[in-house]
């Protein structure tokens, strides 16, 4: 008996059909899951992070995680020097216009070198560098490119300074904390609004170097882990073993001063003759460290941890300071 052709196709083609729409159907539903996953990671760190990261995240958002992971990163902290002076100064309208001035060039400097805006606080600003990716060869490299961004963050503070004195007649200036560590990072909050960041102790640290900038008169504060981690690419000094609020333990803090190679030969000089000075208080030779400071103060009358550091001194010879003393320097405030 000779079947016709038609019926010996026919009954293959639906089988076919059915595995072709099957296999289109499985690819939308996984274009449509992928496109919302892109949504998702762009809705959470568009505003935050630097177009490049952004893209590296929604090509492959399996390359961070958002539920918890250790990491090791370096944290900015910064914050406008008198700003309850300026807010009493200008009008409301005005506060604002002063403020989003003052964070726009800020966070874009953060975001140049692939930090993360973690958050705003009024006039406050906190950066990781390090997550939720990074995209440098060098894992490492986060500790450099935060002091980088604080330098030049400082740098464009100045023109800054004078457009906003003569346009609103306020002064601003403003100090940073940067310090590296490891931290627990991901979505903290509730079920219902959470946010992407980091905790931990060296998140604490960090937050305190910058207002201890204070006391010297200092401008960017970083602690040794980020020191020893970026010092082939940046020039600072030695500032203090210092016992931060709420620690019984010294850390040692740096003043970051310049990028590599770019200190002026004065200020190199300047920071020869304090920590020269430093290490002979440190040895309770009050005298003799007195004796540098103002050296270094003939070079720069103006250099804060040698005036902070000679009044120190000045105390410590009318009230010696504890046998067990070793030049550690007591944060008095947060």
């Amino acid at each position: 008996m000779i079947q016709d052709k038609g019926s010996l196709i026919l009954p293959a083609v639906s089988p076919c059909l059915t595995l072709l729409f099957g296999g289109i159907g499985c690819l939308s539903y996984e274009f449509v899951l992928e496109q919302r996953e892109k949504r998702r990671v762009s809705g959470m760190f568009s505003t935050m992070v630097s177009p490049e990261v952004l893209s590296y995240m929604q090509a492959d958002p399996d390359r961070f995680r958002l539920t918890g992971e250790k990491k090791m990163v370096s944290i900015f902290f910064s914050d406008l020097a008198g700003f309850t002076t300026i807010s009493e100064s200008v009008s409301a309208e005005d506060l604002a216009k002063i403020l989003n001035r003052y964070l726009t060039p800020m966070s874009d400097l953060v975001t140049k070198y692939g930090g993360y805006i973690d958050k705003y606080s009024g006039d406050a600003i906190m950066a990781d560098f390090g997550v939720p990716v990074w995209v440098d060869p060098d894992p490492d490299s986060h500790a450099w490119k935060a002091c980088w961004s604080a330098l030049e963050q400082q740098e464009r503070l100045q023109s800054l300074k004078q457009e906003l004195k003569a346009e609103y007649g306020c002064d601003i200036d403003a100090r940073m904390g940067i310090n590296t560590g490891e931290v627990a990072a991901g979505n903290m909050g509730s079920d219902k609004k959470f946010q992407y960041t980091v905790m931990g102790d060296a998140v604490n640290q960090a937050a305190r170097f910058e207002p201890a900038n204070k006391p010297f008169d200092t401008h960017i504060m970083i602690g040794g882990k980020t020191y020893e981690m970026a010092k082939d690419k940046i020039e600072a000094r030695f500032l203090a073993n210092m016992i931060v609020k709420g620690k019984t333990e010294p850390v040692p803090c740096y003043e970051l001063l310049a990028k590599k190679g770019e200190l002026s030969e004065t200020k190199a000089r300047v920071v020869q003759r304090f920590e020269e000075g430093w290490k002979l208080h440190a040895a309770k030779k009050f005298k003799e460290a007195i004796a540098k400071f103002q050296e270094a103060l003939a070079l720069d009358p103006n250099d804060g941890p040698s005036k902070t550091y000679q009044k120190i001194c000045e105390e410590f010879l009318k009230s010696p300071p504890s046998e067990s003393w070793a030049g550690e320097y007591i944060q008095t405030s947060k």
